[in-house]
């Protein structure tokens, strides 16, 4: 699969199968995160793959209401970094940069291996910190939601429409430009 194909083909899915995901699968996924560059070589992100199941339905507690789609994943990823892990420069802190392309080569990974995996912020923090035995001063950047495609009659309406829908992106000229920042990059307020 060309790479673009790959990229384009990663979405945000939302109905999940049950089936679980064989360690295999699941070691090749942090295999690619682990592969992401960062600088000075201190790969400022660690994952916590969780797939016993057990501990997955604790962690599951600390999902927000509008995850409820979540609960059907077989394995939940706790993506984690802290600002002391990475290169600072000034107030430019480089993990949480880092850790994002740990995450999107992990994602990639995934859409090789016939998945679906959805990054989510709406959780407990605190909650999911205390499950997994993460200490205060690190953070959980994100839970990735990892499964085989399953079926969508469980989703609301709202995330249906969203996972039948066309990709929506802004265009290309909002997002860049060449050998200046121009205006039209600015966002516009929300």
């Amino acid at each position: 699969m060309a790479m673009l194909e790959v990229i384009e083909k990663r979405r945000a899915y939302r109905a999940l199968d049950t089936k679980p995901i064989s360690e295999d699968i699941l070691v090749r996924l942090a295999e690619a995160a682990h592969t992401a560059p960062s600088s000075m070589n201190n790969q400022p992100w660690r994952l916590v793959t969780v797939s016993d199941e057990t501990v997955l339905e604790k962690l599951k507690e600390a999902l927000a209401p509008g995850n409820y789609w979540a609960k059907k994943a077989p394995a939940l990823v706790a993506v984690v970094t802290n600002n002391a892990w990475g290169m600072t420069l000034g107030e430019r802190h480089y993990a949480p940069f880092e850790l994002g392309m740990a995450a999107m080569a992990y994602q990639l990974q995934a859409v090789q291996e016939g998945l679906y995996v959805h990054p989510i912020a709406g959780f407990n923090a605190d909650l999911a910190k205390e499950v997994l035995g993460i200490a205060d001063e690190d953070s959980i950047m994100v839970l990735m939601v990892v499964g085989y495609p399953g079926d969508s009659s469980h989703l609301s309406e709202k995330h249906l429409e969203s996972e039948n829908g066309k990709r929506d992106r802004l265009p290309l000229e909002n997002v860049h430009a060449f050998n200046h920042f121009d205006k039209q990059l600015k966002p516009k307020g929300k």
